[in-house]
């Protein structure tokens, strides 16, 4: 994922690639799932997913996928205010 990617749309890419493969009778693990995602994310994501990682001994797929969702509202929210301020 680049940074001007829309969470949604990646969130939809990287289910559409998952449903893929188990078309395929590929077997991935909830837990690779979330890894596999979180790798995907883009730099400025880097906090969040050390974030998650630290002290967990499962991740869990909605849960990335939630966290991932929000952080992009959050920015998008910082930047709109900041726009509003002008």
């Amino acid at each position: 994922m680049n940074e001007r990617t829309v969470v949604l749309d990646h969130l939809n890419f990287f289910n559409k690639v998952i449903s893929e493969l188990l078309a395929i009778d590929v077997k991935i693990d909830e837990e690779d799932k979330a890894l596999i995602l979180l790798s995907s994310l883009p730099q400025s994501y880097n906090h969040i997913v050390t974030t998650i990682l630290y002290g967990k001994k499962i991740l869990i797929l909605e849960e990335v996928t939630s966290i991932s969702y929000q952080m992009r509202l959050e920015k998008y929210q910082i930047k709109r205010s900041r726009q509003d301020q002008v």
